[in-house]
């Protein structure tokens, strides 16, 4: 399928970008919805080059949302040709095939992302600018994170506080609608509290228009996460680092079945896509680097080495590690904020275990008490069946080591297979001590008595 991005100047919105559409089979009239207001408040006008990548982010996110999978010949696998303006195609051109790499590696798709010269400016500052509510300027803040709401990302802002106890950081976060805002918000307080006036967060709205999304897995979403934490990081100067915390358990995200092996399986922040972007990004002259802190460390060893555990165990239930959390209708506890099924919250809950957090009514679903079964009919039970079998299967190094390198290849394959291997059996461990003797069982596990 072809695509092509569209700069519409005769449209450009108060906050002075114009606008984006996309043009091609099944996407014509679909619009980026990309709110600058917020961007330009908190550091003026950007580099093109910055711009250009934000835009580029953009764009592959919502074709992600917009091209329905069922298109393909294989019902799945989308071939996307995307035509994209930008200011200097010369330089994008250096970097399109780690970008398409990237981008193919992360949503499973086969990508060729190609570059023309923009015949339109695409931001034009707003003749009046407000200044923002807190007065530091960009250059003030030393390193930049991304802040998602969810527990890895409080945990890499706390640490990064504890660590460099005199330097600022700017937090980055994304929303969609819905998404996760008040959560951000509501974490972003806690960390204000405890160091107060070292820390600013500015959230952006990256979605599409019309609102209706052909698919909702959004495997292509870590693209305009780090789009924008490096169009903040350039903003702050070429030593400001993007941080990008994700443990490694998730960022490596081993298929627990043959079914997951693949795209079916979520890559965000996998060390191969970030190294492929990595390149992509220092070829076009963007000199941030991008680092991930937990990339070698479990979840639950994330959260029993955190530099500041007091604020973490006050915040930790306030943060959101969900992927099902629109999916309320189905939960026992409605008013909780993470299901409780998903994998995202199956780790969760193991490594609060360990430092004596966990608690099964924070969950809409408890699947420790057998309030969801691996026996269930449920569409919901699938992750869990997933982690079950993972379990069981995964029981040695190499047969880790062999399932990550069907995935990619990796540089430090030891290291990482290690912290799949630790990961594993913490999540054991969770299960031997607080699950029911029927889903130990099918874990393969002997449940711990603790009479």
């Amino acid at each position: 399928m072809s695509i092509a991005l569209v700069v519409d100047e005769s449209a450009r919105r108060d906050d002075g970008l114009a606008s984006i559409r996309l043009e091609g089979p099944t996407v014509s009239g679909v619009e980026i919805d990309l709110p600058f207001k917020e961007l330009h408040l908190a550091f003026g006008t950007p580099s093109q080059t910055a711009l250009d990548f934000l835009t580029i982010g953009g764009a592959c996110y919502v074709i992600d949302k917009v091209v329905p999978r069922n298109s393909a010949n294989d019902r799945w696998t989308r071939e996307l040709s995307v035509s994209i303006p930008v200011a200097d195609p010369a330089k994008w051109l250096k970097a399109a095939r780690r970008l398409n790499t990237a981008l193919s590696f992360l949503s499973g798709d086969i990508w060729n992302v190609a570059f023309h010269e923009s015949k339109h400016e695409l931001f034009v500052p707003p003749r009046r600018r407000r200044r923002a509510v807190d007065p530091l300027e960009p250059t003030a803040f030393d390193a930049v994170s991304l802040f998602s709401g969810g527990l890895d990302s409080l945990i890499g802002a706390i640490d990064f506080m504890e660590t460099n106890p005199v330097s600022k950081l700017l937090l980055i976060g994304h929303y969609d609608s819905p998404g996760p805002k008040s959560q951000q918000k509501a974490l972003h307080q806690g960390i204000c509290s405890a160091y107060p006036r070292r820390t600013k967060l500015v959230q952006v709205r990256v979605s599409q228009r019309p609102k209706a999304a052909a698919e909702s897995s959004l495997r292509a979403r870590s693209i305009v996460f780090l789009a924008l934490g490096l169009f903040a990081a350039s903003e702050c100067g070429p030593e400001a680092p993007l941080i990008t915390p994700e443990n490694g358990l998730i960022a490596l995200n081993v298929p627990l079945t043959p079914s997951r092996i693949g795209s079916c399986s979520t890559r965000t922040m996998h060390p191969f896509y970030l190294q492929q972007l990595r390149e992509a990004v220092r070829l076009v002259g963007i000199k941030n680097a991008i680092e991930n802190p937990l990339e070698k460390k479990s979840k639950a060893e994330c959260v029993a080495e955190c530099q500041n555990p007091g604020l973490l165990a006050q915040l930790a239930r306030k943060s959101v590690s969900c992927s099902h959390s629109t999916r309320r209708q189905y939960w026992r506890r409605k008013s909780a904020s993470n299901c409780g099924y998903c994998i995202p919250c199956l780790f969760r809950r193991a490594s609060l275990h360990a430092m004596q957090l966990d608690a099964g009514a924070d969950y809409g679903i408890d699947v420790c008490t057998d309030e969801l079964t691996i026996e269930s009919d449920e569409t919901s039970a699938e992750d869990l069946r997933a982690l079950v079998s993972g379990l069981r299967q995964f029981s040695s190094l190499e047969e880790i080591r062999r399932a990550l390198c069907s995935v990619a290849h990796l540089d430090d394959i030891d290291e990482y297979s290690a912290v799949v291997d630790r990961g594993f059996e913490q999540i054991r461990n969770w299960l031997r001590s607080k699950a029911s003797v029927n889903l130990c069982r099918a874990a393969g596990l002997t449940k711990v008595s603790h009479a």
